[in-house]
């Protein structure tokens, strides 16, 4: 039986947010700046430097990091179209990578790297985030939704939404709740969710019935993320 969760306050969240930035300094002003330097994706030695920091200090252990960023270089005017403009469906379109005549969906990897080019739009999904809400949602329903919908990031970001508002907690960022989610997510104990599911053609995708993630984690393992605690899915 997982442990109840204490309520969502914004004092918990401040103070979170105080232990996250003092343990995780580094980290962030380095992806930060990085993503500053290079805010669009027209260059691929700098798509393939951006995805190649996110994959490391993030630890979302995604594969074939040249095949990633050439995806994302060839899409880049969508892709920074809609990231300028907040579009979520753009997570879908960076999280479907053909690797060996294969679709893999790289959702997690694609939430922080939305995130770090718009923190503003893109709050991140990773095994914390998921832990913590679901759990969250079966103990006082803050919202309307299945399981399965944190996987969908247009339901995602509505459940973020509604996490937010719901708790009293709509002044503080999505950047902000996420390190809240990421330092009070508890790692579960085991996971499914081991490695990026095989999905079919864009043509005929389907919403995955299991989660998407492709943060990998072994229970024998310290949970990974970046240099900021790791949590990895």
């Amino acid at each position: 039986m997982n442990a109840v969760l204490d309520t969502p306050t914004a004092e918990r969240v401040k103070a979170t947010n105080a232990k996250f930035d003092v343990e995780n300094e580094l980290t962030e002003e380095t992806l930060g700046e990085l993503f500053r330097l290079n805010p669009q994706n027209g260059n691929l030695r700098h798509v393939l430097l951006k995805v190649v920091a996110v994959n490391s200090l993030y630890h979302t252990c995604i594969f074939a990091l040249d095949t990633v960023a050439r995806h994302i270089h060839a899409n880049h005017e969508q892709i920074d179209a809609a990231l300028a403009a907040g579009s979520p469906e753009v997570v879908d379109l960076i999280a479907h990578v053909k690797v060996n005549g294969k679709v893999y969906n790289f959702f997690s990897f694609a939430t922080k790297f939305c995130s770090w080019h718009n923190p503003a739009a893109y709050p991140i999904y990773d095994a914390h985030v998921d832990h913590y809400l679901w759990n969250l949602q079966q103990q006082d329903h803050f919202a309307s939704f299945l399981h399965p919908d944190l996987w969908n990031y247009s339901k995602f970001l509505q459940i973020m939404t509604a996490f937010r508002d719901n708790h009293g907690l709509s002044t503080f960022t999505f950047k902000e709740i996420d390190k809240f989610l990421y330092l009070e997510g508890v790692r579960p104990k085991t996971s499914r969710r081991n490695r990026s599911p095989v999905v079919p053609e864009p043509s005929t995708f389907t919403p995955p019935k299991t989660s998407p993630t492709e943060r990998q984690e072994s229970v024998s393992l310290p949970p990974m993320r970046p240099v900021r605690h790791n949590p990895v899915l």
